[in-house]
């Protein structure tokens, strides 16, 4: 039970956070993720928590680390693999080599291994946590590609140094030959397993794709499995998971590139449950740091004023000669792939300026702390020196490196550009649903299904916002236009074919109901109004059954019998005037549909504002009109997917329209046009699970 409190804490701790985001929005995601994260500290799950290194690589890392290893391509690693192989490899070794011996240096008690250490520790960078903080600035091109590729391997590379730090703790001596062997063992085995792991999954995926009729069911569950089957198998052989589960990332992008248009639901479907994951786990990486400061700040108490002003200059000298080194090598390196990341040397300007980009977002995460909690308490039966100020100096490198990129990015860096905002998507929307209304309008003769299509499509502009337009819409022009509705609706009723074809007594009946439509919509009122107005009606209705003996269903059926009884001449001519009023209210239908269709036809051609108001008329109206035919159980009609089809059709035809005469941009309109295939994909999911059931 206790580990289920703690996952459903981390999730709330990230629920949150999404909610909480949307106040502060100009503070970076992952620094409101560590405040959640230190508050959850002081529960009583977390309290003296402390960061369970096997557990969270397996967990949490495993599965980030196979995410990215699927977005790169095979061709592309290839491509670029002196890059890679320089950014991950080389860099992450002189930056740890540089920080050892500065390490060394000043720390005097500190061994040489016990400095590598440290700088293993630091090495790892996090490009998930320059992307958070750096999501309202331009990042250039480049280098955010030089981040991901460097994050790939780097992590593996780090964990390696650390190891072979450690074993030369435990032994007391070094062998160059032997490290570099150990080195080559640990990388080369990871990543070959997670090759050969990889393919042979690819494999069974694959088979299973062409001789199942399902095969979602079976290939999405492998593929959540994979990333830990792989680490567990790569470290039982004492290799590199990580390593293994990047290499069989690759493997399956490899897979995905293959098989894309023969697997597509399968791929959709796993897509959609990995990006929803990696949202996840992203988040949780950050909370964990959050909780795990509380130990680190119990340690720098227990170390004191002096020692800890001590670790923190060292913390900021190492800092330092991380920048310097990413620096200098960015600014010197002249490898063709590198000039593509930070531009050439023969514009020294830019060159230097994406260099200092570059090394300012060597930004160092959770990966970090983790290492740096893996250190053991023990070793070679002593206890392990200076365990805490490592953690300790672990930490302030994590919080400088993500203070000096949110600080320094936002001001260097260009603010992005926007090329729609959130105003420009809802009204491209509302235009793009009433648009597509309107053609099934005028393309579809059965009213029912008419208007069940029309309210499936007015659903996409979303009910909160339908809810929030509605309600500031009590000025001018929705009252307008309630209020001239209205009025079409009494000039019908009093045109000379409705009175040639109804009674007098049939249109006063309507034209009463009618003016017993309130101009204030209900739905304008705050919830805590609704509500007390549906208390109120309830009450009304209760008051009048107890009054008249009315209570229970022989009484109800009872009093029908004696009215019936006393109204006998009466009956009859109610119930003429009953199938009157519903003949009328059908006519009365079709003309304020016919009504609205002119108006928002007139609307969208004239690009005028009012479209919007048209929808929420309709949907005004449509209440009232089923009002008069409650009485009547009408069965929801069957709708053939193809009439769907024709009104997304429809939507599509509209956004291509717009953005090939340049009224939207690309980019809105590839937001949309994804809206409209999910939007499509449910429905008709619908639409074949009720067919399902009905056969």
């Amino acid at each position: 039970m206790t580990a289920l409190y703690t996952l459903a804490l981390l999730l709330i701790g990230v629920i949150g956070t999404n909610l909480i985001k949307q106040f502060f929005p100009k503070i970076p995601e992952p620094f409101i993720l560590i405040i959640v994260g230190i508050f959850l500290s002081f529960t009583p799950i977390f309290q003296n928590f402390e960061l369970e290194p096997e557990f969270f690589m397996l967990m949490i890392i495993a599965p980030l680390m196979f995410l990215d290893g699927q977005k790169q391509s095979f061709s592309k690693i290839k491509k670029r693999f002196s890059i890679i192989f320089l950014l991950s490899v080389v860099l992450a070794v002189a930056t740890a080599i540089v920080v050892g011996l500065i390490a060394n240096r000043v720390e005097v008690q500190w061994t040489l291994p016990l400095a590598i250490a440290l700088a293993a520790i630091v090495v790892p960078t996090d490009a998930v946590a320059v992307k958070s903080m750096t999501s309202s600035v331009d990042m250039p091109n480049g280098v955010g590609e030089a981040l991901e590729l460097e994050s790939l391997f780097n992590d593996a590379t780090g964990l390696v140094l650390l190891d072979l730090a450690l074993s030369v703790l435990e032994q007391g001596k070094f062998s160059l030959i032997a490290g570099i062997g150990h080195f080559l063992f640990v990388a080369v085995g990871g990543a070959l397993i997670g090759v050969i792991a990889g393919f042979l999954l690819v494999t069974i995926r694959t088979n299973i794709t062409f001789r199942t009729v399902s095969p979602e069911t079976t290939i999405i569950p492998i593929s959540l499995l994979t990333p830990f089957i792989v680490y567990f198998l790569a470290e039982s052989f004492g290799t590199s998971g990580i390593l293994a589960v990047v290499a069989t990332g690759i493997v399956h992008n490899w897979e995905s590139n293959k098989l894309r248009l023969t697997s597509t639901r399968v791929q959709l479907t796993s897509n959609t449950i990995w990006e929803s994951i990696s949202n996840v786990l992203n988040s949780i990486v950050f909370i964990i740091l959050g909780i795990s400061l509380p130990i680190v700040w119990q340690e720098i108490i227990h170390m004191g004023l002096v020692g800890i002003m001590q670790l923190l200059g060292l913390s900021i000298l190492i800092y330092i000669a991380m920048y310097a080194v990413r620096y200098i090598w960015a600014f010197r390196e002249d490898n063709q792939s590198a000039n593509t990341f930070f531009d050439s040397h023969s514009n020294p300007k830019q060159h230097r300026f994406l260099s200092h980009i570059f090394a300012i977002s060597g930004v160092h995460g959770t990966m970090t702390l983790a290492m740096a909690f893996s250190l053991p308490l023990t070793i070679a039966n002593h206890a392990f020196p200076y365990r805490a100020e490592l953690i300790v100096v672990a930490t302030l490198i994590i919080l400088i490196s993500m203070l000096m990129s949110a600080i320094i990015l936002p001001i260097a860096l260009p603010k992005k550009a926007v090329t729609y905002t959130k105003a420009d998507l809802e009204i491209t929307r509302n235009k793009m649903v009433d648009y597509a209304s309107l053609k099934v309008s005028e393309t579809t003769a059965n009213p029912a299904v008419r208007e069940a299509i029309m309210i499936q499509l007015q659903s996409q502009k979303g009910w909160l916002n339908d809810n929030h337009s509605t309600r500031n819409y009590n000025s001018q022009k929705y009252n307008i236009l309630l209020n001239n509705t209205k009025d079409f609706i009494i000039h019908y009723l009093h045109s000379d074919s409705v009175e040639q074809k109804y009674s007098s007594e049939v249109i006063d009946a309507y034209e009463k109901i009618l003016n017993r439509l309130k101009i204030s919509s209900f739905f304008q009122h705050s919830p805590l109004q609704r509500f007390f107005h549906y208390v109120k009606a309830r009450y009304r209705h209760i008051k009048w059954h107890v009054r008249n003996d009315q209570i229970t269903k022989k009484q109800r059926l009872k009093g029908r019998k004696k009215w019936a009884k006393e109204h006998q001449g009466s009956a009859q001519q109610w119930q003429n005037i009953h199938e009157g009023l519903l003949l009328l209210n059908n006519d009365v239908i079709g003309e304020v549909n016919q009504h609205l269709d002119n108006l928002l036809r007139n609307s969208l051609e004239n690009d005028a504002d009012d479209h919007q108001y048209i929808s929420y008329v309709r949907q005004r109206f449509d209440r009232y009109f089923n009002l008069i035919k409650r009485e009547y159980n009408q069965e929801t009609p069957t709708i053939n997917s193809d009439l769907y089809i024709q009104a997304f059709q429809f939507e599509y035809n509209y956004i291509q329209q717009a953005s090939s005469t340049g009224i939207i941009p690309n980019t809105l309109a590839a937001v949309l046009y994804n809206e409209i295939n999910e939007a499509q994909t449910l429905e008709l999911q619908q639409i074949n699970q009720i067919e399902a059931m009905n056969s």
